[in-house]
């Protein structure tokens, strides 16, 4: 991958996003954040992320409603989408494109799942636009 991988973290929790950006960003990723998820989707839209991390419990928006809203656009259909929560289990195992992180995160898996990710046939590559990709639901 020559391009940096981008990620977009919506969580409500503020020093969780400056840690996780913090993190990220030493390890070579460009990390864009956002604590209200009503903001996330013009953000997403600009910033074009390769890959999204999504709470689950927020305040202003449920992460499963934010992750429907994201779907429904062709620019995020075949971009990995993660849950990152306390949580016991993922909520939306049924959802085959969505991955679940638990919290508290652990940075070397986090980092295995997202290279996993953006290997798998069909998802959007680092520095592809939603143009280049071709959209086959089974």
């Amino acid at each position: 991958m020559s391009e940096k991988t981008k990620i977009l973290l919506v969580d409500d929790n503020a020093q969780y996003l400056r840690m996780m950006s913090a993190n990220l960003t030493s390890l070579g990723f460009v990390v864009a954040s956002t604590a209200n998820p009503l903001d996330a989707p013009a953000l997403a839209r600009q910033f074009q992320p390769d890959v999204i991390l999504l709470d689950v419990v927020m305040p202003q928006q449920d992460g499963g409603d934010l992750y429907n809203l994201l779907r429904s656009e062709p620019a995020f259909r075949n971009t990995p989408i993660f849950f990152v929560s306390c949580m016991g289990g993922n909520p939306y195992s049924h959802e085959k494109r969505l991955g679940f992180i638990p919290k508290p995160v652990k940075l070397d898996l986090l980092v295995h799942d997202i290279r996993n990710a953006l290997s798998a046939p069909g998802a959007k590559q680092p520095g592809q636009s939603a143009e280049k990709i071709e959209v086959s639901d089974p």
